[in-house]
Parts: C-alpha cells; structure tokens; sequence
C-alpha cells in the first residue's frame, strides 16, 4: 500500500513542472499563506517521523511546488480568460 502512495507522490512531483498557468496560481495560492506554509511543513514532519523516504519525497514535492510558481505579472490580468 504504502509503494502506491511513493508512486503517486513521484508521479506529482514529475507531473507539476507541466501544469497550465491556472493550476500553478491554484497551487502558489495554497502554498504562499504563512499559515498553510507552517501546517505543511509541520505535516511532512510529522509523517517524516513515522516514513523517512515518504517524508522526503514530501519535501521534494513541496519544494517543486516553490519552484514552480507561476510569475505575476503587473497590471490586469482576466484569470478566467482562456
């Protein structure tokens, strides 16, 4: 069970470099917060106590998402527009 999550994880991590401008404003939403960076980075914690590499590749996970923000741009900008 636990070799299904590993994959998935892995399979996120490979995934969110190719995501739409959309989703990685939904994403640097989530993770910009103080509050959601400190509960995130408590969670991984957390679960690192319990599963080392489970909690390692939650870091590199959470680092991709960093990494990968979308850049704002100055001015109006439509988000719903396509």
């Amino acid at each position: 069970m636990i070799y299904i999550i590993y994959i998935l994880i892995i399979l996120l991590i490979a995934l969110i470099p190719n995501l739409n401008n959309n989703n990685k404003v939904q994403l640097s939403i989530l993770v910009n917060n103080t509050i959601s960076k400190i509960l995130l980075l408590l969670v991984i914690l957390f679960i690192s106590l319990e599963d080392v590499p489970l909690g390692l590749l939650l870091i590199i996970l959470y680092f991709t998402v960093l990494l990968n923000q979308s850049e704002s741009i100055e001015g109006y900008q439509n988000y719903f527009s396509v």
